[in-house]
């Protein structure tokens, strides 16, 4: 009963940021993201945890505070993007994105190389599924699946809008082999924790990173490109290519993976203010920090 009402909460809230014009859709998401900003005390006790960790003294108060502020923004943009961005064609997608460095993803399509692209919660993630998809070739993805059966049919459904597909994150190893074998982009974000993840230095700091990404680039020949979804103002988005990793490169797969871990960690702490800063990143070594 319980998820069947944050279900049909949902559908509300679905249906007024569509018919609210996009000036004032802005400002509903405005008031929403700082609302839940006050309310939402425990998540932010966990990203000022993050952000101390992280930055130490090099960052003041009112900096880390904006920081947050702006994380709860980017994730309530998420979501009306998330349910705006299925009914839009790429035509209308292509005005909201400006595509910085396209060619190193045109590329290894021109040369027929098996393509893993990784990310991290980090702007708009979403637009692999939906403007990657439709721009350049079918992308699968891996997402756990939501406890609310409600949600995660919408949540599919979504996701799956323009040409993608969605693993379950338990046991997609074979599902993945299969859809870069079958010439799709596989698009994984890998910044959070992960109990089955190896130990690397992530921002400074010993985490936990999963190193299935390393494994199926090795055995698939993958290249693996980093890319980042940057809000730079409401509706409107830099989708940024870095340098692609060969994992012909690394002798072993922890460096590997470690290589990846910089990349991301380095690109999130100079732009610190679209990650999820919210989630426990550092629990496994750092369990203390997350304690009141």
């Amino acid at each position: 009963m319980v998820n069947f009402l944050l279900y049909l909460v949902y559908k509300i809230f679905k249906a007024i940021v569509l018919i609210l014009p996009h000036s004032f859709a802005k400002i509903f998401l405005d008031g929403l993201s700082y609302f839940v900003y006050i309310v939402d005390t425990k998540h932010k006790y966990y990203a000022k945890a993050n952000l101390n960790l992280v930055y130490q003294n090099s960052l003041n108060e009112k900096r880390k505070n904006q920081i947050i502020k702006n994380s709860y923004k980017n994730m309530i943009y998420n979501i009306y993007e998330f349910i705006q961005n299925p009914t839009l064609s790429l035509l209308e997608l292509e005005k909201k994105v400006t595509v910085l460095d396209e060619h190193i993803l045109t590329d290894a399509i021109k040369n027929n190389r098996k393509i893993i692209l990784i990310s991290a919660h980090y702007g708009n993630w979403e637009y692999i599924t939906s403007y990657i998809s439709l721009k350049y070739k079918p992308t699968t993805m891996v997402g756990r699946k939501m406890n609310n059966k409600y949600l995660n049919e919408d949540l599919i459904k979504n996701r799956t809008k323009h040409n993608s597909e969605m693993l379950d994150k338990n046991g997609s190893a074979m599902g993945l082999m299969k859809a870069l074998k079958n010439g799709r982009i596989v698009g994984l974000a890998i910044d959070q924790n992960n109990p089955k993840g190896i130990e690397v230095e992530f921002m400074g700091h010993r985490a936990l990173m999963v190193d299935s990404v390393s494994r199926l680039a090795v055995k698939t020949d993958a290249i693996i490109i980093p890319v980042f979804f940057d809000n730079i103002s409401f509706g409107k988005y830099n989708i940024n290519f870095l340098p692609p990793i060969e994992p012909s490169g690394f002798d072993d797969i922890k460096k590997l993976t470690q290589k990846q871990a910089d990349i991301l960690g380095d690109y999130i702490y100079n732009h610190p203010d679209q990650w999820f800063w919210q989630h426990k990143r550092f629990k496994i070594f750092y369990k203390d920090i997350y304690e009141r």
